[in-house]
């Protein structure tokens, strides 16, 4: 069976060589030497593949990605072609159909045009073979890079006890292997020859310890009076406060780990004591960050919401951490510098893998105190006994599946950790600038014209579109941290980039998230047009505030529909499919939202016509109040008692409106009044006038309304009834000038002597015995 798979593939592989000899004759040279470089490479892969058997990882990755090469190049060649043969078919439809006799000019086109669709026709058969060819080496690569990663988990090598057998076995091998590593390859002799460049760099980190310490101490006292309460405000204190502790260890270990970075550089080597200082430097800064975070020095104020002993407690738990992972880091460099015994190597390792997950599963145990993890005590169990099932596997020998389980797990909680600090992170970047926290940023919303209190345009959708990108982003992380094979992150890379077909419809994530980056843009752009409207460009012209009103409203319409489209044509969908779509919905719309639609075109007759604007006094109905704001489906009206009432801008376009403020803000006041009988009329005719003309809202002079008058309005029950009517300038004062001259009408009546009478009622009793029932006395 095995002799006819090999049989078939070797005849398969000669038909397609002798197919591709047979095309290329009819190619353009240029092509030509394009698909001739692929297929010497295609065939160069495809003899290693089928001819060795023993292959190192990158050897396959490297292979794979040779073939995806030659596989992107026959795609951008199968398109063009297409694409080319298409238009060609278009001009041939063009000519018609072939009537006798016909033209020498539209015959020598047709033959033209056969030939170029001819010469396209066997490009594009050409470039379809080698991706035919490209897809059959890249699967037959996958298929022995699985292989290879699941014969290396599932290897095994000596046993704990093995390990440790061997080294009761030969007690002083280890110790004379480690006197042979200082001797050979520490590279003290160079720290010695370098001792006083080195001892100036001691002193250097002295004294520049001691400068930024004063500089940090400054920081913090100016910082103390006025603590911040952002989270990035809370890191830049916590680093300062945590520096002025590590200053010293993280200078000396940055001078020495440059110093040796350098000298490895040129030298093209690293000596021991060089990746020393390189491991050095970096546990002393994975130490201050643990600390600015978990455990900040006072008196820096805690950064995340865990509770004091918990932070303390996963502070030190991580501290024992960053210290066994330097300890692992100058274990391997060593290892890899010198030849040591594998029985020590192998003890070191199991210890060193044990204490790793120990302190592993300590750590993971503390997050479940982390707001949000405490009812995840499924998950963390899951974690911790996959852990231990690492420790037990190194143990039993099988060492690489251990380290995949260690870097999976603890790889996969680090990016989830990161992605959630870099959202917090963006999240307090816009909500600063959307309150205006710093000086610049005050100033850039000037310039944008944000009024204090308002959003920053398209700030929304920036802030969604950046947290799509970083969970993607934690999504190919994670599929890379367990592994996933090259050819699926290559096909998920092409899902991305190129899209994929969900029923009749081509989507394309990486146009769709660029639409929702021009989206916002956009938007952000119309509210700026919008803001330099009302501030700057319409400030000076003779329009009145509501066609103001209404021009800003509509152009910011006409933008966010404008700014919909381009996103909706970057994202690739066709205006005419969305014309389409938009027609078949008009039944629906027509029927199911006929409400909606008609409160929607009421909103635009508002905006033309303009009926009412916002600051008007109106009265629809039994609501009356200030207009708050005109959107296209309602109107928002603030009542006296500052209650906000939703009323549909059909209910207004469609009902009887009261607009006391319409053309302008001048309003009637009417006084009743009542005097008792016997007093003077023209003497209160003549005090009322006195009084509203001394009142400074009281409109005295003026060619459109008439002068305040007294009406004497009928002979009451009980008193004479009169009327003071006047015209106010600022209807909005109404109530108040109303209450003001009342007040003033009691005083001038009091000291004129003038009763203002109430209702009284004579009631006379006739005395005498009451009749019975009967109507007997």
């Amino acid at each position: 069976m095995a002799l006819i798979k090999q049989t078939r593939s070797v005849v398969l592989l000669i038909f397609l060589i002798v197919f591709s000899a047979a095309v290329l004759a009819q190619l353009d040279p240029e092509i030509l030497k394009q698909i001739g470089f692929s297929e010497a490479l295609l065939s160069k892969n495809e003899k290693i593949i089928s001819r060795r058997h023993e292959f190192t990882l990158a050897e396959l990755k490297e292979l794979v990605q040779s073939a995806n090469r030659v596989r992107s190049q026959a795609k951008a060649c199968i398109a063009s072609n297409e694409s080319s043969i298409e238009k060609i078919i278009t001009d041939i439809e063009q000519l018609g159909e072939v009537i006798e006799p016909e033209s020498k000019e539209v015959t020598k086109k047709r033959n033209s045009l056969d030939q170029k669709k001819q010469k396209h026709e066997t490009q594009l058969a050409t470039c379809r073979l080698l991706q035919l060819r490209s897809n059959q080496l890249i699967e037959a690569t996958q298929k022995k890079e699985q292989e290879l990663i699941a014969s290396e988990l599932l290897s095994r090598n000596k046993t704990l006890l093995q390990h440790v057998k061997d080294n009761f076995t030969n007690p002083g091998e280890g110790f004379y292997s480690l006197v042979d590593f200082v001797v050979s390859s520490s590279g003290l002799e160079i720290v010695y020859k370098n001792r006083y460049l080195l001892s100036m760099f001691i002193v250097a980190s002295v004294l520049g310890t001691w400068l930024l310490q004063k500089l940090c101490s400054i920081a913090i006292t100016k910082n103390s009076k006025k603590p911040p309460r952002s989270f990035a405000g809370k890191i830049f204190y916590s680093i300062l406060t945590a520096s002025s502790r590590y200053m010293l260890a993280l200078l000396l270990s940055a001078f020495f780990a440059i110093y040796f970075l350098y000298f490895g550089l040129a030298n093209h080597q690293f000596p021991f004591v060089a990746l020393v200082s390189i491991g050095l430097f970096l546990y002393v800064l994975l130490t201050l960050i643990l600390r600015v975070f978990l455990n900040p020095i006072n008196p820096a104020s805690p950064v995340t919401s865990l509770p004091k002993n918990v932070a303390v407690k996963l502070d030190r738990r991580l501290s024992l951490l960053a210290k066994l992972l330097f300890i692992g880091f100058l274990l391997f460099a060593a290892d890899n510098l010198h030849d040591f015994p594998d029985a020590v190597t192998g003890i070191l390792r199991n210890i060193y893998i044990t204490l790793v997950i120990l302190n592993l599963c300590w750590a993971f145990w503390l997050l479940g105190y982390i707001k949000g993890l405490g009812n995840k005590h499924v998950l963390r169990l899951v974690i911790i006994l996959t852990l231990l099932t690492g420790m037990f596997a190194d143990w039993a020998g099988y060492n690489n599946l251990s380290v995949f389980i260690v870097v999976g797990i603890s790889g996969s909680v680090m990016a989830w950790v990161i992605t959630h600090f870099i959202i917090i992170l963006w999240t307090e970047f816009f909500n600063s600038l959307d309150d205006g926290v710093f000086a610049w940023q005050r100033s850039l919303r000037r310039k944008l014209g944000v009024e204090p209190g308002e959003y920053l345009p398209g700030s929304t959708w920036f802030r969604f579109l950046f947290v799509i990108v970083v969970w993607s982003l934690f999504a190919i992380v994670m599929l890379k941290i367990w592994g996933m094979p090259d050819k699926d992150m290559l096909q998920i890379r092409a899902y991305a980039i190129e899209g994929f077909d969900l029923g009749p419809i081509r989507i394309v994530p990486s146009k769709i998230v660029l639409a929702l980056l021009v989206f916002a843009i956009l938007l952000a752009l119309v509210g700026w047009i919008e803001r330099q409207l009302q501030k700057n460009w319409l400030s000076r012209s003779r329009m009145d505030r509501g066609s103001k009103e209404s021009l800003i409203k509509l152009t910011g319409y006409i933008g966010i529909v404008f700014a919909f489209l381009v996103g909706v044509s970057v994202a690739g969908v066709e205006l005419a499919n969305l014309a389409l779509i938009a027609g078949a919905l008009s039944v629906g719309i027509g029927f199911g939202l006929q409400n909606v639609v008609n409160n929607f075109v009421s909103g635009i007759v508002l905006l033309f016509e303009r009926p009412i604007k916002t600051g008007d006094w109106i009265m629809v109905g039994l609501t009356q109040g200030y207009v708050k704001k005109i959107n296209l489906r309602s109107t928002v009206i603030q009542t006296f008692e500052r209650a906000d009432v939703i009323v549909p801008n059909a209910e207004i376009i469609g009902n009887q409106v009261t607009n006391m403020m319409l053309k302008d803000t001048v309003g009637r006041v009417k006084v009743p009044i009542g005097v008792a009988y016997g007093t003077d009329p023209r003497q209160v005719e003549k005090i009322l006038l006195e009084i509203a003309l001394a009142h400074p809202k009281v409109v005295s002079r003026s060619s459109t309304v008439g002068q305040p008058w007294v009406a004497f309005r009928e002979f009451g029950d009980s008193s004479m009834l009169f009327e003071l009517r006047c015209f106010i300038s600022d209807i909005d004062y109404y109530t108040r000038v109303l209450s003001e001259i009342n007040f003033a009408i009691v005083e001038a009546f009091k000291e004129a002597g003038i009763v203002i009478p109430f209702p009284q009622r004579d009631i006379h009793l006739i005395s005498g015995e009451l009749p019975d029932k009967n109507g007997k006395k």
